[in-house]
């Protein structure tokens, strides 16, 4: 089955309301293209779910999209604090769930495994459970010992970037493969884009890289890019010095409109442009 489609298609397959997770670390390999689009739509009220968060939590905070985010962390590493995330946080303008990475990762495979929860050590003795009465402990019935129960998360949407798909939706990671398997199992609808769509037979010699299973994933788009301004390893690296200018943009209200007309509510090949074309962006950012 051919499940190619737009970054269009994919998003009117999300309502608002939508509980969706984002595959991706931080600065690496989040589906920038299908999010960009998500923020160029009208949807609202997202639930968002992310292990480490960074422009994708950011973007879609700094466009009303977001009326919830469950993380680990959201930040822009070495470059600095996320702005809008930070500001919705201080005011308490969207509601939020602070996790852990491993509970973030159980609670998706708590879904996979089709259970309400995973028992875990995690987060026993630390401040999560004060501030996230979502986790309950309890006496493990054979041992007694105390546990926390992590509550199962289940994504209505999961959108992924992968260096390499076909149409029917095998996708390759080269890459941290970071928790966007479980990503794709636990969500009701998975869309990938890719760097590169390839042919089934010449997408299955990279073996043990393809990572995600068509059995999974309801749509591919073909996105050259579409990760950027984050990396794709080992195709790119992140893009910095476009961070930096996504930073200033974000911390000033008229500096952010004009970010927004320059790069999100453009087309994928406009936005390419405007950073300089493919050539300018390869010579600049390939490993």
């Amino acid at each position: 089955m051919n499940k190619v489609m737009s970054a269009e298609e994919v998003v009117a397959q999300i309502p608002s309301g939508a509980t969706v997770a984002i595959g991706g670390s931080s600065l690496s390999r989040k589906p920038m293209a299908l999010v960009r689009a998500l923020a160029r739509s009208d949807r609202r009220d997202l639930r968002l779910i992310v292990n480490v968060g960074g422009p994708e939590v950011d973007l879609l905070l700094g466009t009303g999209k977001v009326a919830e985010v469950i993380y680990a962390f959201v930040g822009f590493e070495v470059m600095g604090l996320a702005p809008h995330f930070r500001a919705a946080r201080q005011a308490g303008a969207v509601a939020f769930q602070e996790w852990t990475e491993f509970t973030v990762m159980a609670g998706l495979d708590a879904t996979i495994k089709r259970v309400p929860f995973l028992p875990t050590h995690a987060a026993l003795g630390t401040d999560i459970l004060r501030v996230n009465p979502a986790f309950r402990t309890f006496q493990d019935p054979f041992e007694g010992e105390t546990l926390v129960a992590v509550p199962a998360l289940r994504p209505d949407v999961a959108l992924i970037h992968v260096n390499l798909a076909d149409p029917q939706g095998n996708g390759v990671i080269l890459g941290d493969g970071h928790m966007d398997a479980l990503c794709a199992k636990a969500a009701q609808k998975t869309f990938l884009s890719a760097e590169q769509i390839l042919l089934p037979e010449r997408l299955q010699t990279y073996g043990r890289d393809v990572h995600i299973f068509r059995t999974v994933v309801t749509g591919v788009v073909e996105a050259p890019w579409g990760a950027h301004f984050t990396g794709c390893a080992p195709d790119y690296r992140a893009d910095l010095l476009h961070v930096q200018e996504y930073l200033r943009a974000a911390r000033d209200r008229s500096a952010w409109s004009e970010y927004l007309e320059q790069y999100v509510y453009v087309t994928d090949e406009e936005y390419l442009r405007r950073l300089g074309g493919e050539h300018t962006l390869g010579e600049r950012l390939r490993v």
